[in-house]
């Protein structure tokens, strides 16, 4: 018959003695949600802006108590 597609031929390589390891069985945090683009609302995330105060901030409190020191 010209329209079946049951083969009838030996597979041509033999079958799995394991089963197929995916990916998805070792995935344990899955992706956030995809937001638009005019969503407001804050992230999950710690804002960092704070650490970047104290950052820049560091040098000029360091200078201000080394002069108290000298003085």
């Amino acid at each position: 018959m010209p329209i079946c597609r049951h083969s009838i031929a030996s597979p041509s390589r033999p079958p799995r003695e394991r089963p197929i390891v995916l990916l998805s069985h070792y995935v344990i945090h899955r992706r956030p949600a995809q937001r638009a683009a005019n969503d407001n609302r804050r992230s999950r995330l710690a804002p960092v802006w704070p650490w970047a105060m104290v950052a820049a901030a560091a040098p000029a409190v360091t200078a201000a108590l080394v002069l108290t020191r000298l003085i």
